[in-house]
């Protein structure tokens, strides 16, 4: 098993390169990424001394570099320190994000060439109007409020641009001429990181989930690199993915820190 691809599963935002205009801090006790704008923050990989007062100073030393971003989710993976961190942190007022998807998921990779998914076809995105196709198949998903699917649409042309500067790694399934699913990728020197993906309610369980990972797998082939690595869902994704070959190699706790009082 490789330890690379491991380490990408569980801390993605330490090894893929940061956002345009986001600002990353790497510490050896945490990694924390703050987006433009200061509109979210990210932090993972973090090493803590197995002392109670240890870690109140360094999540309070974290929240003082967030400030007061409102989004700012933590990752805390199985090689976190201490291993009871997750708990801890709950006890200090951290909590559950508010989202449709499961605070606790795997981390997972795979080596070894998946199956092809015969039947369904699979074309890059390089034109926006595709771009366009795949945002309306992610929004599709429960997993957006209104709002979000607001900022997200109004945000489409810069997405576009943004994503095709870091190589253009999007992808359509179609099925019967029509695009029925999205997936994103990052490139890392560890790997290929799957970044996310949707399918439209009426083309599931056909097989585009996974041609899509089939063509992030020759992807990452054909850039040189071990495989690929992925943190998902227990209830969605993880299955599907462990019976193209995906190992998983440890579980992540998604936190938000504790509210401003």
């Amino acid at each position: 098993m490789s330890s690379a691809l491991a380490r990408l599963a569980e801390d993605p935002e330490l090894h893929v390169d940061p956002p345009e205009g986001a600002e990353r801090i790497v510490d050896d006790r945490y990694c924390v990424t703050i987006g433009s704008e200061r509109r979210w923050a990210g932090v993972c990989r973090l090493r803590i001394a197995d002392d109670a007062a240890a870690v109140v100073a360094v999540t309070g030393e974290i929240l003082e570099l967030v400030g007061s971003i409102e989004r700012t989710f933590w990752s805390v993976g199985s090689t976190a320190e201490p291993q009871s961190l997750p708990e801890r942190l709950r006890v200090l007022g951290w909590r559950d994000p508010e989202t449709p998807w499961d605070p606790v998921v795997a981390a997972m990779v795979l080596e070894e060439e998946p199956p092809p998914a015969d039947g369904i076809a699979v074309r890059r995105i390089e034109a926006f109007d595709d771009h366009l196709t795949g945002l309306e198949i992610m929004l599709a998903s429960d997993a957006f409020s209104e709002e979000a699917k607001a900022r997200e649409r109004a945000e489409a042309r810069q997405t576009f641009e943004r994503r095709m500067r870091r190589g253009g790694l999007q992808w359509l399934a179609v099925l019967d001429d029509e695009p029925v699913a999205f997936a994103i990728a990052d490139r890392s020197p560890l790997g290929l990181y799957l970044a996310g993906g949707s399918t439209l309610p009426e083309a599931r369980g056909r097989g585009c989930y996974r041609a899509l990972v089939r063509a992030r797998w020759d992807e990452a082939v054909a850039l040189g690199l071990p495989g690929l690595a992925v943190q998902a869902q227990y209830k969605s994704s993880a299955p599907i993915l462990r019976r193209l070959g995906f190992v998983e190699t440890g579980t992540v706790h998604t936190l938000r820190s504790p509210v401003a009082t």
